[in-house]
């Protein structure tokens, strides 16, 4: 099966969420997983929305390998695209489409390894899961296959997305791969203050007081925490780099942080704003508890009078950089990209993942591309305008796939 034609026609599926219609990839992987005669169900968890499991091999006291992808795409709202988001035009082997490089570029790579392996013998389950709804929030998706299959997946071995781009430093091609998620903490401030004409002295803006507190929010100043990552990471890259986000994943990977999500000042005009409410997470390296984390709120607020309301906390997980798993895919990046080293950073924004970690389970970021498109090059696809990917990064990630399976299906 050409799986770079395959992969194509699941970027001609609009999936894009909302409304979803996963149904769509979902059928189109069905049907090929059907005609190779390999176990697959379909989850329905709405209408138009499914999700899929699939699996070779055989259940063993080993760790399964989980290979996860969510089906859904972002929309192309007020988007004036070089080619239309959803006919995977291809130019001078470059791919345009919505999904290109979120995420179903894994889908098919993930799809293309399984059935590659499909006759061969293995030591262990591999499994194919493909989900919906990833782009607003997951309910649909993830969570529901853990539900009911999530027995299956302890101690899993995953291949999930947010890494797999090319950083070069120092002249070397390195490999980006997420080795953990860090957990969240919301909170909801609401803050309230006089209210009149904007041209009235008050004692008592309550705008006044959002910016007060958001230079406080943004300037506080986070204690560097030794983490495991943060350790390889520098043994990896060295002490000091003139690269920009080598820098920012540096602390990023030591540091707790914090993300403004919404804020709501109202809407008239020449009026002071009287309520002012805000949404913003606190993301916290693994291994913080949500004692923890509130006291750190606690600190945060102290003195500054406004009310707050955690919203919801997610403990953040760290997954083994020290493993067979882990060591075999650094061996195959440098065999099949010609990579110096992987590089582990923490993932930058919240995956499916995130439910497989707690079980627990080993997930690594890793949808590999080539360095014909770097990391920097990607941060400026996702989600936007004609994104994209190169032929060879479908079928070099298919092989790179494939080539792990195998290699851990037979130790």
């Amino acid at each position: 099966m050409d799986i770079v034609e395959l992969f194509k026609q699941m970027v001609r599926l609009d999936t894009t969420n909302p409304p979803g219609n996963e149904y769509l990839m979902t059928d189109l992987i069905s049907a090929v997983l059907a005609k190779e005669g390999i176990w697959h169900e379909v989850q329905t968890t709405a209408e138009g929305r499914t999700n899929l499991i699939a699996r070779i091999g055989v259940e063993s006291e080993l760790p399964p390998i989980i290979l996860i992808s969510h089906t859904d795409v972002v929309g192309c709202e007020n988007q004036a695209w070089k080619h239309p988001p959803f006919e995977a035009v291809e130019e001078d082997r470059i791919i345009y489409g919505r999904g290109t490089v979120d995420t179903k570029h894994l889908t098919a790579m993930q799809l293309g390894a399984l059935l590659a392996l499909k006759d061969h013998t293995l030591n262990r389950a591999v499994y194919l899961l493909a989900t919906s709804d990833e782009e607003q929030g997951s309910s649909l998706g993830m969570p529901r296959l853990v539900q009911q299959y999530g027995d299956l997946f302890k101690r899993g071995l995953v291949i999930n997305e947010g890494g797999g781009f090319c950083i070069t430093h120092q002249g070397n091609p390195y490999w980006l791969c997420t080795v953990g998620e860090k957990g969240r903490i919301e909170v909801k401030v609401t803050i309230e203050g006089a209210s009149g004409p904007a041209s009235f002295k008050s004692e008592n803006k309550a705008v006044d007081t959002f910016i007060g507190l958001l230079d406080h929010l943004g300037s506080y100043q986070f204690p560097a925490v030794d983490t495991a990552v943060h350790r390889l990471f520098t043994e990896v890259v060295g002490t000091e780099s003139t690269h920009s986000f080598l820098n920012h994943f540096r602390w990023y990977n030591s540091h707790d942080a914090i993300i403004l999500q919404r804020y709501d000042i109202g809407t008239q005009v020449n009026v002071l704003p009287y309520r002012i409410e805000f949404e913003f997470s606190l993301q916290l390296l693994p291994g913080r508890s949500e004692q923890e984390a509130r006291s750190l709120l606690a600190s945060l607020f102290a003195g500054t009078g406004v009310s707050y309301e955690v919203l919801r906390f997610d403990a953040g997980f760290e997954s083994d950089c020290t493993n067979r798993f882990y060591k075999t895919m650094e061996t195959l990046v440098q065999r099949h990209y010609g990579a110096d080293r992987l590089i582990p950073v923490y993932a930058l924004g919240r995956t499916d993942g995130r439910f497989l970690g707690p079980l627990p389970s080993d997930v690594y970021g890793f949808s590999p591309v080539t360095d014909a498109i770097p990391f920097e090059t990607i941060l400026k696809l996702v989600h936007q305008v004609d994104e994209r990917i190169d032929r060879d990064s479908i079928v070099k990630g298919t092989r790179f796939l494939t080539d792990l399976i195998q290699t851990m299906g037979n130790c």
